[in-house]
């Protein structure tokens, strides 16, 4: 599976209720074709998210914990840890439905869940609940990759009941807060395509899980510093399986020397 055509939609809302439109988007990522989805996320509270995480990556301990049920939100540094199934270089945040927050991200988020479900043929509610379902759950995941060295090795994620796409929230500039590397997905003549060379702040990008995807390391001339959070943030709508669930494949790292 290889990125096809660019495709753009200027108001996602829609086609929420459009049921041959859902059917249309699901048979063109089916394809491999990938779509942004223009302005979904209003970009003053996506730059209010990166602040609110700015405070908490400041002013707290990084740590891990399991995806398990009532799995507190937390934060945790990856350098390149051989042990993650992708290598990759971020500070990552994650939220799950369970727990309540200050922004209540998951609530006004949600309409974005709904639509990779009714991609994946599911409904609309599926995983966003105060339980896990199927073995799986919802789970809002930021990631900021500092200047200087964070990136993810190119991968491909498992398509499965829990998902067809994984939508990723565009939450930095190029070109602004940020000039070279990036999110990309490879094409057909495995070339990359810089999404967020195509993107603005606010946008949604959705594309079979299953086409080979990374982040190039950015800015990768410059003197990295965790502390600055200088560099690329983003937001995956992640449906995750549970640490215990054997069922759903991991997914692959594509970049056999790793880092």
């Amino acid at each position: 599976m290889k990125a096809k055509a660019i495709k753009y939609i200027d108001n996602y809302k829609d086609i929420l209720s459009d049921s041959e439109s859902i059917k249309r988007v699901r048979n063109d990522i089916l394809e491999g074709d990938t779509y942004i989805f223009k302005d979904a996320v209003n970009k003053k509270f996506v730059l209010q998210i990166r602040e609110y995480l700015k405070g908490i990556g400041k002013g707290s301990l990084p740590n891990y914990h399991p995806i398990e049920m009532n799995a507190p939100n937390f934060h945790r540094v990856n350098i390149w840890d051989d042990r993650a199934f992708v290598k990759g270089c971020f500070h990552q945040f994650t939220f799950f439905p369970w727990n309540q927050d200050l922004l209540s991200i998951f609530n006004k988020t949600k309409d974005i869940y709904h639509l990779k479900n009714l991609i994946n043929n599911q409904p609309k509610d599926k995983f966003l609940g105060s339980v896990p379902d199927d073995g799986c759950t919802a789970r809002l995941s930021f990631q900021f990759y500092p200047k200087g060295i964070g990136g993810l090795n190119k991968h491909s994620d498992p398509v499965d009941h829990h998902q067809l796409t994984v939508p990723s929230l565009i939450m930095s500039k190029k070109g602004k807060d940020f000039s070279s590397g990036g999110v990309y997905v490879e094409d057909m003549n495995n070339d990359k395509i810089y999404l967020d060379d195509l993107c603005n702040i606010g946008d949604v990008v959705f594309f079979n899980a299953q086409v080979p995807h990374g982040v190039d390391v950015i800015d990768n001339e410059e003197e990295e510093d965790w502390l600055t959070f200088e560099g690329r943030w983003m937001m995956i709508f992640a449906t995750n399986k549970l640490y215990n669930n054997n069922q759903i494949q991991d997914a692959i790292d594509l970049e056999a020397d790793g880092k």
